[in-house]
């Protein structure tokens, strides 16, 4: 049954996951530009940080990676940033960008996405940083960089660019992180696809923007299962254990109380130890 997991109320909260070395789950508010965490124990504790923060990822050394408007920074938990990279300066005329949704692939790579703060189409990116610093444009004309995540045997990446209403599939490259030719893995007809994850048998589930719910697709993209959330802005989930946590927004709902809590479900599925950022 779907639960409350954390009751403080985030502008856009986003990108959940579960660090097994301190046994909390982390997220952040992207307008609050705050990062967030709760403990096994129930305790919890946040940080600021230095403007909107799309993600935040763990690092496999220590601290975590924080996906700010200006490019990736290293983040320790009392939210010191040490800068990792910058994203290539557009037009001066062009429209404010910052980051959106980010995670590290199976060998250590960090994917980072961006968007502008006016949804221009085709004004966002998808970038790669390697463990070395080097940053790559993998994927343009792009609106919302969004949610991604591997196959259990890391040859497909998935990624969602949500005003296309899919989710799309890639063959990788794990030794090289180049992607092959995209494919539709599943089109989205409830709402807008958001944040995304996979578990460990391979399926795959989307937090549905004005969907009110999580989807998930069986390997092959065949729908068979809906959890429905009390608020309709969901925006991303990923597993801890069997335990899936879920991340709404309250972005211009004042009124409804659901909105911008954090839920958690127990769905009958796990999934895998979260990965690391290695540089």
């Amino acid at each position: 049954m779907l639960r409350v997991f954390d009751e403080r109320r985030c502008e856009l909260g986003e990108g959940p996951h579960r660090d097994e070395r301190t046994g909390r789950f982390w997220w952040v508010d992207i307008l609050g530009s705050r990062a967030l965490w709760r403990a096994d124990d129930d305790s919890v504790g946040e940080f600021a940080l230095p403007g909107h923060v799309g993600a935040l990822v763990p690092r496999a050394a220590a601290g975590h990676v924080a996906c700010l408007p200006e490019g990736p920074a290293t983040v320790d938990e009392n939210g010191a940033v040490t800068p990792l990279a910058s994203y290539p300066s557009g037009p001066p005329e062009g429209p404010a960008m910052r980051s959106n949704d980010a995670k590290a692939d199976p060998v250590g790579r960090l994917w980072l996405g961006t968007m502008a703060y006016d949804e221009t189409p085709g004004a966002a990116a998808l970038y790669r940083l390697e463990r070395g610093g080097a940053l790559t444009t993998t994927l343009t004309g792009l609106t919302i960089s969004n949610g991604l995540g591997w196959s259990p045997d890391g040859r497909t990446m998935y990624h969602i660019d949500t005003p296309t209403g899919r989710v799309d599939a890639y063959p990788f490259d794990m030794a090289t992180g180049a992607l092959g030719e995209r494919r539709t893995f599943a089109t989205i007809d409830r709402g807008s696809p958001d944040g995304m994850c996979v578990d460990a048998e391979g399926g795959v589930w989307v937090a549905l923007w004005g969907g009110g719910a999580v989807l998930r697709f069986t390997p092959d993209g065949t729908l068979d299962a809906t959890i429905e959330v009390p608020t309709p802005q969901v925006t991303a989930c990923a597993f801890g254990g069997e335990t899936l946590v879920i991340t709404t927004a309250a972005v211009g709902r004042p009124d409804d109380p659901a909105a911008g809590l954090t839920y958690a479900i127990e769905p009958g599925y796990a999934g895998p130890p979260v990965d690391r950022f290695a540089g």
